[in-house]
């Protein structure tokens, strides 16, 4: 499980490098709209299409295949549990402050996001004598615009909500959860065999469709509505920027 290691701890820790960004709030402050708007299509493709596309292609998986209706209610328990989440979040009597519930939210879906990416990578490593994991300089840069590029979307909310710098750097600890991720499909797989790998492709799709709905409330609800509140047209070029952007990244890296 060395390779494992190495790739998980290397995975987890690029977010942190984003912290880069605290030297440029200013700029970021000033350019809210393009910003916000691009980073809105960042959690479009995330959070909708890349996530909701991860729920359909397990559901089949569920419960061995032969219980849709089971698996349509287990993936309705997870929507609903994510678009719950979102609200509490958004709306719940615990966070008051605006610029802290878009922080927090991001957060939450970050950390769903991260888990699950964790869980892919692991799965790789589980009954194989040699993984399969591909690793050349597209991929890695790939990998590194990915995960920085996900570090930003946490610390652009925290920038807007005055977040000091080791505040800022103590969030972007939130990713680092894809590293105990990494080794759950393998424990699972050791404890429990072929039904403990099934229970992790469950779970990581689960986690997907909690993710989906999560990211339907921060997109709406949180960028959005920040994005567009100078009435302006460059958030919706922004918005298609970011969601390109992140395409074609993920184009590079599966």
């Amino acid at each position: 499980m060395t390779d494992l290691a190495v790739l998980a701890a290397g995975f987890g820790a690029i977010p942190l490098a984003s912290i880069l960004l605290y030297s440029f709030r200013a700029w970021l402050d000033a350019h809210r709209e393009v910003v916000w708007g691009g980073f809105a299509g960042v959690i479009a493709f995330l959070g909708l299409s890349h996530a909701m596309a991860f729920v359909l292609e397990g559901k089949p998986f569920l419960f061995a295949g032969n219980d849709s209706l089971g698996a349509a209610s287990f993936l309705l328990t997870g929507l609903a549990l994510g678009g719950l989440l979102g609200w509490f979040l958004f709306e719940g009597p615990l966070i008051r402050t605006e610029p802290a519930s878009i922080v927090w939210a991001t957060a939450a879906f970050l950390a769903l996001h991260s888990f699950g990416d964790g869980l892919v990578l692991g799965r790789d490593f589980v009954g194989a004598s040699i993984p399969v994991v591909r690793i050349d300089s597209l991929t890695v840069s790939g990998t590194v615009v990915h995960r920085f590029v996900e570090g930003a979307l946490l610390l652009v909310p925290a920038f807007a909500a005055r977040w000091s710098l080791r505040g800022s750097f103590m969030l972007l600890f939130v990713p680092l959860v894809s590293i105990p991720a990494a080794f759950v499909p393998g424990w699972a797989f050791d404890a429990m065999g072929l039904a403990g790998g099934s229970a992790a492709t469950a779970l990581s799709t689960f986690l997907a469709a909690t993710e989906a709905s999560l990211a339907l409330m921060l997109l709406v609800r949180g960028f959005l509505p920040i994005a567009s509140a100078d009435r302006g047209s460059r958030w919706i070029v922004s918005v298609m920027i970011g969601y390109i952007g992140i395409s074609v990244v993920h184009f590079l890296v599966e």
